[in-house]
């Protein structure tokens, strides 16, 4: 595709896909675990992981079969010039509702915890303009914002776990398996489509160095991402107990506003607030490319940088739709979420279709 330059090794990759899923922990999705576990959420977390990396093994086979080659010259070769620019359709679509519905999402945690009086739309217009910059850059600006920023958000993410640990209760991680063993599987399968964001990867596929470091990219950012999200809800849940866990919807906000020691550390909720920033610009920037790329390739289009400016505009203007806070929660957990599925099913798709047209560059070997 023409307008692209540069290239992501295995470390940018998995640092990038953990970002854009980690960046979740800071918003409501901890939350969604609690409710469907309780004190076994972090089961839950566990079992995430687990089918994550299970989705993500068509888009690793996809990126051996077809190495150097995105999303839409993958569909377009696999399943042909009608099918194959139809099904990077669906994925481009279901991208740009993640996309608006995170920007919205971070503007109204934003408003609602330290910026009250600010109106949403000039937040969300920062956000993006934010985002327009990094993503005109192209797939290697993105990647390496990330894995120059994630030190910084990880520390800070840390810290706060850290020194929240002599709070914990364990005792309050009890009973073992939750609600049931059914209710927590259940769940699990349900709220796995959290590492649909997977599919990021795939659609800047042909920036990636080789297979390698795609295939260890998507697992392992999936992997670092279960461990953060295991974490995050075994303290949350030994400190507030499940009750409080199911009713607060910012997390590490909220734990960050539990430390305290003496004179030497408080008020560390300001460091949650500029991280919290930092993950939410590699988020949505890396989203907004992965639209662009995808929605570019369906349309055979010869480059993205055009594309980026008139779809900013679109996302901006569908982020502010809905009316209220609650009705993006709604929106994000009962439709973007389950449509996840959908989109995970692209790539197993588009790899059962090569096997059967014998396309790529295994076939081509053989």
């Amino acid at each position: 595709m023409q307008g692209y330059k540069g290239h992501i090794g295995a470390r940018e990759g998995s640092v990038l896909l953990f970002t854009v899923l980690g960046s979740m922990l800071f918003l409501q999705y901890p939350q969604y675990l609690v409710k469907v576990a309780g004190p076994a959420a972090w089961q839950v977390a566990l079992l995430i992981t687990l089918f994550g990396m299970l989705f993500a093994l068509p888009i690793v086979a996809l990126g051996r079969r077809f190495p150097g080659q995105g999303l839409a010259e993958i569909s377009l070769e696999a399943a042909g010039p009608v099918v194959g620019p139809l099904l990077t359709l669906v994925v481009a679509i279901w991208l740009a509702a993640v996309t608006a519905v995170s920007l919205r999402n971070f503007t109204e945690t934003f408003v609602i915890t330290i910026l009250p009086d600010t109106p949403p739309s000039v937040l969300v217009l920062a956000g993006t303009v934010l985002a327009v910059f990094t993503a005109y850059h192209g797939a290697e600006t993105v990647a390496r914002a990330s894995y120059v920023l994630l030190p910084l958000i990880a520390a800070g993410v840390l810290l706060v776990l850290l020194f929240s640990l002599p709070r914990v209760d364990t005792s309050l991680l009890f009973p073992f398996w939750g609600y049931g063993l059914d209710r927590t599987v259940t769940g699990a399968l349900y709220y796995a489509s959290m590492s649909a964001e997977v599919i990021v990867l795939l659609a800047m596929g042909h920036a990636f160095r080789d297979a390698r470091s795609l295939q260890h990219s998507s697992l392992r950012g999936i992997l670092l991402f279960g461990v953060a999200a295991t974490l995050t809800v075994v303290v949350l849940v030994g400190i507030a107990g499940t009750p409080l866990a199911r009713q607060d919807p910012f997390p590490l906000y909220y734990l960050a506003r539990l430390v305290y020691l003496g004179r030497f550390l408080q008020r560390t909720e300001a460091l949650i607030v500029m991280f919290w920033i930092l993950a939410a610009a590699v988020r949505v920037s890396a989203l907004m490319y992965a639209t662009a790329i995808s929605l570019t390739g369906a349309l055979r289009l010869p480059d993205y940088r055009p594309v980026l400016f008139p779809l900013a505009t679109i996302l901006t203007a569908l982020s502010l739709l809905p009316k209220d806070y609650v009705s993006v929660l709604i929106l994000d957990r009962d439709w973007v979420r389950p449509l996840g599925f959908a989109v995970l099913a692209v790539p197993l798709l588009l790899w059962v279709v090569a096997l059967i047209r014998r396309k790529g560059a295994a076939a081509n070997v053989s």
